[in-house]
């Protein structure tokens, strides 16, 4: 079955000044973390990635594809290009997400620890080298989008590699990590959302097995969005 689901427009939910306030809000969480990675970074390395920002403040047009993988078959063993620790996210690894990545995202980790969410930590010789969340039931405000879950479903959220670990196998061993966890826990199948042009993440998760079920559209001008879905088999 394929089928379109629209998020509400902001006529439609008569909030347009609510939404107004959360762009707002993201927007000082934008300039934080531009701050940030200027101060961490030095301009030069900072400025393509703060100008790409920038520019599409006003517009934004994303695709993803949407990947599912059945928990009910055996996951692959694989093997890693580091020696990785592999742990839950705690509160007390806040000061070492905020080693990897910017303000804003540390506020976020909180946030998901608070709604019950699972995160999962990867360590090299006791360094950060990457994390990655998952949780069985979505809230769009810090997702971002509203997919339909079954009984039994559980999303893998943001997942994120410190650029000296990237390519040597961090994002295998924490989605793998997630997947046992919540097939252990009864879950029966993981949902994902990997924007198109992000091969490294699209191919780990090809690796573990997953397949594309269809594709997700964000479209957004300053405060107001629209998430289009089309896919197949989540009813």
């Amino acid at each position: 079955m394929v089928y379109t689901i629209s998020s509400p427009n902001l006529a439609e939910l008569g909030c347009w000044g609510v939404n107004l306030m959360h762009w707002f809000g993201r927007l000082a969480e934008l300039i934080e973390d531009w701050v940030y990675l200027i101060r961490r970074d030095g301009w030069r390395s900072a400025l393509p990635e703060v100008g790409w920002a920038i520019v599409t403040l006003p517009c934004r047009h994303i695709e993803f594809i949407v990947l599912a993988r059945s928990l009910l078959e055996p996951l692959p063993n694989l093997q890693f290009g580091i020696a990785l620790e592999i742990r839950k996210f705690g509160l007390a690894d806040l000061n070492l997400a905020r080693q990897i990545n910017r303000p804003s995202e540390a506020r976020a980790f909180a946030r998901r620890l608070d709604r019950g969410h699972v995160g999962f930590l990867a360590l090299h010789e006791g360094q950060p080298a990457g994390y990655a969340w998952a949780c069985a039931e979505i809230d769009p405000t810090l997702e971002r989008v509203n997919l339909k879950l079954d009984p039994g479903d559980v999303f893998c959220t943001d997942a994120y590699t410190a650029s000296a670990y990237r390519g040597r196998g961090v994002q295998a061993a924490l989605t793998l990590a997630r997947l046992r966890l919540f097939r252990d826990l009864g879950h029966c199948r993981a949902l994902v959302t990997i924007e198109v042009r992000n091969h490294p993440s699209l191919a780990v998760w090809r690796k573990v097995g997953a397949q594309a079920i269809g594709r997700m559209t964000f479209f957004r001008i300053g405060p107001w969005r629209r998430v289009r879905y089309t896919v197949e088999g989540i009813e």
